[in-house]
Parts: structure tokens; sequence; C-alpha cells
């Protein structure tokens, strides 16, 4: 991003504040002039097919370079995300942009398979799907029974000679200049263990194996703290938000029993908020698919400031009642449902459904709208349209719908 493609925000009709003091109000539980959006700010993705169909729908060109790789070791699953073109930002009115690093040799696949699969360079087996870049069985260290092999292991990723952070502070001073907020985008510590292990075989270890998962885990973390560093030296002082993910929900449930999060997964995460914490006043910005309910205490306790992405067909997780429970304490991003009324709902859905958000979330300051989840391929250019059209409607202060 250079200086050239992000120009000095402009005050639309009826605004006060610049995108980047307004976020800073929600940020701390104000209510500024209006609500914002987050749509690729941060981590509301679109999926390559949503993102393509949408730049067809509004006529804007599209180029190659649009498609950007995630690094395998990511806390997420992978795949080509799209970047999001400036004008659509402009044209939602979206106040965040986003700041990542980049591998610092190009991908180049170590094994090819007859199905069309292969080793990447952290040692993940992949295979391209239709819409994501699919890990496929085993986990690079799903068989392992030795701890040393598992912590000797040759894939595991060295964030100085594996990323690069080329750029990132250039980048995210270019989106202060502007007045937006920047994001910077990074990954957790239980994904990028269980990518590693394997899902189930981490949670058998935690049981079975203690020893086994404080130690992949103590690693990851050591990572991640590192990559951080790398991050923070070169963006810490123009970032307004820094991500981290770890699921912990399920579609009706959690992911693990509250001790065993407690054991495990909570005094890291908190080794880590607090390292970021120290080295950035930038907010932590949280993503957890699914009901994970249970967990918001604690990581309101650990020092997470906003919570991605309140999937409101999940058990649990109702905007109104989490606002009422905890909008005191932490900020809400999300709660657009993305299984049935972005797909498969008309314009007026989408329009209702956004109505009720705001509704919920927005008196008071602390919420941001965003879809429940990734906007899937099979979501209508003119759906994604309306979301945040109806966010410009109505998320004007005061909330009086």
């Amino acid at each position: 991003m250079s200086s050239q493609e992000i120009e000095k925000a402009t005050l639309h009709p009826g605004e006060k504040y610049s995108p980047r003091e307004r976020v800073w109000k929600i940020l701390e539980h104000q209510e500024p002039d209006r609500v914002t959006g987050e749509l690729g700010g941060c981590m509301s993705f679109l999926t390559k097919q949503a993102y393509f169909r949408l730049k067809h729908y509004l006529n804007l060109p599209t180029q190659f370079f649009e498609i950007d790789y995630w690094p395998a070791e990511s806390s997420f699953n992978p795949w080509w995300q799209p970047k999001i073109d400036e004008k659509i930002y402009k044209y939602f009115r979206s106040d965040l942009r986003p700041v990542s690093f980049k591998l610092s040799k190009p991908f180049v696949p170590k094994k090819l398979y007859s199905d069309n699969s292969f080793i990447d360079p952290f040692g993940f087996r992949r295979k391209a799907g239709g819409t994501y870049m699919e890990f496929a069985t085993p986990a690079p260290l799903e068989h392992a029974e030795d701890l040393n092999e598992i912590l000797s292991d040759p894939y595991w990723p060295d964030p100085e000679k594996d990323f690069s952070v080329d750029r990132v502070g250039k980048t995210a001073r270019c989106i202060e200049d502007a007045d937006y907020a920047a994001c910077i985008r990074r990954g957790g510590i239980f994904e990028p263990s269980w990518m590693r292990r394997g899902f189930n075989k981490l949670l058998e270890d935690m049981y079975l194996r203690p020893r086994f998962a404080e130690a992949i885990l103590d690693k990851v973390t050591e990572q991640q703290i590192q990559i951080f560093d790398m991050l923070l030296d070169e963006a810490g002082d123009y970032a307004t938000l820094v991500t981290t993910s770890d699921d912990l929900g399920a579609q009706t449930t959690a992911l693990m029993s509250p001790k065993i999060y407690r054991n495990f997964l909570k005094p890291r995460q908190k080794k880590l908020f607090d390292h970021i914490h120290n080295k950035t006043n930038a907010k932590i910005y949280y993503h957890s698919c699914g009901n994970m309910a249970m967990f918001i205490p604690d990581l309101i306790e650990i020092g997470v400031d906003v919570l991605h992405p309140i999937q409101p067909e999940c058990p649990d997780m109702d905007l109104a009642i989490l606002k009422e429970n905890h909008g005191d304490k932490i900020v809400f991003c999300g709660g657009i449902g993305s299984q049935q009324i972005l797909p498969r709902g008309s314009v007026g859905d989408v329009y209702a459904e956004v109505r009720r958000a705001i509704e919920a979330g927005a008196p008071g300051g602390g919420y941001i709208v965003a879809p429940g989840h990734v906007i899937q391929p099979e979501v209508p250019p003119w759906n994604i349209e309306a979301l945040y059209s109806a966010v410009t409607k109505y998320g004007r202060y005061p909330i009086n719908l």
C-alpha cells in the first residue's frame, strides 16, 4: 500500500469524526457520530468468489495481484485472500484498513502427490478446494510419539527467516496519515498448535499427555510473541487494533471444557496479550467462531478488547444478551447472520437484520457491524451492498430505531 493507493479520508455530510477517531470512540465505549461497518479491515473476510462477483456488480476492474497468500502456519484455515480494492472500502464507508506480513520467500511446494495435494514449506499437506486451500490428513506431527521428535521437527517456522515485515511500518503509517484505523492482522496459539499436531491428537494430549500439549503450546506461544515483536516494532505506534484468533466454539457448543481452556490455553493467551499491550496502545481484537459465550469473561479478564464475529445462529450468541451482560467491558464486532440471511435472504431481510443488530449492539458505543462469518461464494453482491448501506441508514447516533 502506498500513499497513492489510500487518500486522506474526507467527512461525509453529518459526520463529526474522522474514521480513525470514530473507531477509537467505539473502542472506548463512547457514541461517535455513527456506527461503522467492518469489511476486510480486520477479519471480516470475503471469499474470492464473492469478492470478484461484488467487483463485477459494482463495475470495478479486476486485477491479478488482488489475490494474496496467507502463510500456511496461520491460525485460521488459509486461502488465497483477496485484497480489498480501496474503492470498495470507500464505497462502503469502511473506517478500517489491514496491515499484515508476508512470507520472506516465494511459496514453493516441497512435494507433490498424484491427487494434486502437496507438502507446503511448513510441512502441511494441502490441497486446493473450491473455496479454501484445504488441509489434508494427517497433520505433520500427528503420529509423533516422542516429545523431542515433535520439538525438533524441521518444519517448525522460524519467524525471522520465514516471515517479512518489510513495508509493514510504512503501510501502517500511511493508513494513520490518511486518518483511517490500522489493524495489524495476526493469529493465535491454539489453532497453529492443533494444525501441526492434529485437532483430536492435541486435545487427547491435554488429557493423557499434558507435557506434550504444554510443550507444543509453549513453542507456538513463543513464536507468536516473536512475530508480534517483529510487527509491533515496525507498526505498533500507528496501529488501532491488533488481531489474534483462536476458535473456541463450534456451531452448538464449545470446542473444549472451561477447565481445559483455563489449564492450557488461557495462561498462554494472557502471556501473549500482556506482551502485546506492553508494546502498543492498540486494542486487541479477538476472533472466535461458534458458541463460545462461556469464555467471554475469561477473555475480558486477560485483556481482550474486541470480540468477533458473534454468530447469531449459534446458541448463547444473541447480541442483545451479550451486550447486556458484557457490553461495558468488551466491544462486539459482527452479529449479522451469514448462514441464512446473507446467502438466502432478500435485500429487505438484510436491512432488517442490520437494523436488529444495531438496535441491540450500538447504544452506548462498543459495537462494529460485520458478518457473523466469512462471506461465502453464494452470497449475492446486492446483499453485501445492502449490509453496508443499512449500516449507513440505521447507524447514526443517537440510535432511535
